[in-house]
């Protein structure tokens, strides 16, 4: 019936116990789930380093169509020092359309007038020095730069760059942009809540002459992460209620032949962008997440030196989207992406030309982020109820499986979808569920332990008490006897804790066990005689042996009790007690006539507390003396009886003592 209650009060409590658990994962889940929700920003870095860690796995081949015309260092030793005049730039663009580049984008400004140009150096001179040259021998088509570059330009399907501004104040008045015609397939109420595109409040541009000769224009703005690298580019932002293309989106239309593309938008924003029968993937605010084919120089590099000395063989232009920039020391733009934290500008439109191409887009979708929160809440409660049901093995193999599969489902579906969704916030939901609910688990568990150990201690209270009364039940002096010796012992021990020849020995533990233990020195008096326990005069020689034989009965009692319950400390002391509290520190005492330090440690302890306590109290054979009395005769027993540094000890806490004495007094 007892084992049965005790039974079900266990599984009681284990219940109470899992159902706190399972409470505490899912509180922690739905915590986390809230602070996505209002920070979710507080991962991004996680989430960054996933998704280049997904991306170097994920390259994919470049195209061969851009290819990117470099005013490198080897131009700038043949042909001069940058800015070249613009006659050298219109020279350059007029041998790309020739070699049968499909269309061209500028990665650079001409915002002002060409100061190589004759034109503009005669105005100098004259202001400047008030000097009139009239250049007669100049022909007047050699006379202005610019508008050698105008005509160019004028010739051909070439792309100007230029940037926009997000400044207040920036002037944009003289500018002359080529804004993109967007038919929108979609709801209303997306564009109505909110803009779907990057708004730009100025713009750094090209001179107007140039801009009516182009083909068109592109921006040519990148926006890095938080972190600093450059994952996604905008494709299309707005400026004065119009939609204005990228350099590449723009070089790439004219290259395709495209006038105008579709947007499609839901109810959150902007979702794809069509360009003829090609669906891209579009941010929520217009950009495009850039699969980066490695480092720097994926694409070729062809000289603008062997463009302009004609070295270059035929075929490598023809058909091919042309992008004209610089990676000449000083002068190239860079940009750190996933792969190299010195990737050129320039290749920046390359890379989204070739995505667009190859059709081989990341996506993001708008359900995306929900999915992450909803895999934290199902992670959270699948955790949660793992750790609160099953052991710590088996829950840390599951567990384990569970992020192994949605860490390899993210991977999946970025390398054969294209799409990202990041595992970042479920996984750390997993983790830190683990980590708390086992930590919680653990404190649950080390309180039992705490609680079975203050169990046992009562129990083995209990059972010395138990014995030590069987002890009272043989010898009616035995009872308080008992009580006082054991204070005795503890003031002994406390005090020699703190000399060095007992340090080692006595820690709080081991004074613990000696203060539960020492009830039981004389548990083998219950194997004496009445006739000898009981006699009220002195003992014969013969019975003086037989109750000798005490500490024998008492060593070989908590002997047999130590075998059944193995190496347990606190019996070990207790039979060390009850076996040598009557050996002698000059060898002359019983059972075995152990000397100086063969005597136990217990066993000295336990000699002169049993002593002192025989000394100072009524017995059938003899009466009580007084404290002090005792006092000397323990003194003149020093190193002949007891332990010369035991009876030091005893001296300097005689007083405590004496208080023990007077409140133990027998009846």
């Amino acid at each position: 019936m007892v084992d049965s209650e005790s039974r079900k009060l266990i599984i009681r409590r284990d219940r109470r116990n899992r159902s706190r658990v399972l409470l505490y994962g899912i509180l922690f889940s739905l915590l986390l789930f809230s602070l996505n929700l209002v920070k979710p920003t507080l991962s991004d870095f996680l989430h960054y380093r996933f998704y280049d860690l997904l991306l170097s796995a994920n390259r994919g081949k470049p195209s061969s169509v851009p290819v990117i015309v470099d005013i490198d260092e080897k131009s700038l030793k043949q042909y001069g020092q940058w800015p070249w005049p613009r006659y050298r730039i219109a020279t350059l663009l007029d041998k790309l359309r020739n070699l049968g580049a499909l269309s061209i984008g500028l990665d650079m400004l001409f915002a002002e007038e060409d100061r190589a140009s004759i034109h503009s150096i005669r105005k100098e001179l004259s202001r400047d020095f008030g000097v009139e040259l009239d250049f007669r021998e100049v022909p007047q088509n050699l006379r202005d730069n610019d508008q050698s570059l105008a005509k160019a330009l004028s010739r051909g399907s070439i792309v100007l760059g230029y940037q926009f501004l997000f400044d207040e104040g920036s002037d944009s008045e003289n500018c002359l942009l080529h804004p993109i015609h967007v038919n929108k397939l979609g709801h209303d109420k997306a564009e109505r809540d909110s803009p779907l595109f990057i708004h730009a409040r100025g713009v750094s541009c090209n001179l107007k002459m140039f801009s009516h000769a182009a083909a068109g224009s592109g921006f040519f703005n990148v926006s890095p992460e938080t972190d600093g690298i450059l994952r996604s580019v905008p494709l299309i932002m707005e400026h004065k209620g119009k939609l204005y293309p990228s350099l590449a989106l723009e070089t790439l239309m004219k290259a395709l032949c495209v006038n105008d593309v579709l947007l499609k938008t839901g109810r959150n924003g902007v979702d794809s962008l069509y360009l003829n029968q090609t669906a891209i993937p579009l941010t929520s605010t217009g950009g495009l997440l850039i699969r980066f084919r490695g480092k720097g120089k994926t694409f070729d590099y062809v000289s603008a030196a062997d463009i302009l000395s004609d070295r270059i063989r035929d075929g490598k232009i023809q058909g091919k989207i042309v992008f004209v920039g610089t990676s000449a020391s000083g002068l190239k733009e860079l940009r750190s992406t996933p792969f190299d934290p010195v990737f050129p500008g320039v290749e920046v439109h390359a890379t989204v030309v070739d995505n667009i191409l190859k059709k081989d887009f990341i996506s993001r979708p708008q359900w995306a982020a929900g999915l992450e929160s909803l895999g934290v809440v199902v992670l959270g409660l699948i955790s949660a109820f793992i750790l609160a049901w099953i052991g710590a093995g088996w829950s840390s193999l599951l567990l384990g499986v569970v992020g192994v599969g949605v860490w390899q489902a993210s991977a999946w579906t970025f390398q054969n979808e294209g799409v990202f969704i990041s595992p970042v916030l479920p996984l750390i939901v997993l983790v830190c569920n683990f980590s708390i609910l086992t930590f919680f688990r653990f404190w649950q568990e080390e309180q039992r332990v705490k609680e079975r150990t203050r169990e046992l201690a009562m129990v083995q209270e209990a059972t010395i008490e138990s014995m030590s009364s069987l002890t009272e039940t043989r010898d009616p002096v035995t009872g308080e006897h008992i009580r006082r010796t054991r204070n005795y012992i503890r003031l002994l021990a406390e005090y020699l804790k703190n000399q060095p020849r007992f340090s080692p020995f006595l820690d709080d533990e081991t004074i613990d066990l000696l203060w539960k233990s020492a009830p039981l020195h004389d548990i083998g008096k219950v194997g004496v005689s009445d006739r000898i326990l009981l006699k009220p005069g002195r003992l014969t020689e013969q019975e003086f042996e037989e109750m000798k034989q005490h500490t024998i009965y008492g060593r070989d009692t908590i002997l047999a009790a130590e075998r059944k319950l193995g190496n347990n400390s606190f019996l070990r002391v207790a039979r060390e007690i009850a076996y040598t509290h009557h050996e002698r520190w000059d060898g002359s005492g019983y059972p075995e006539g152990l000397k100086g330090e063969q005597i136990p440690v217990p066993g000295r302890l336990m000699a002169l507390v049993d002593s002192y306590d025989a000394l100072t109290s009524n017995r059938v054979y003899k009466s009580r003396i007084p404290h002090e009395k005792a006092v000397e005769i323990i003194i003149e027993e020093k190193g002949s009886h007891f332990d010369p540094e035991v009876v030091d000890a005893f001296l300097e806490v005689r007083e405590n003592f004496r208080q023990v004495a007077v409140k133990y007094a027998d009846a």
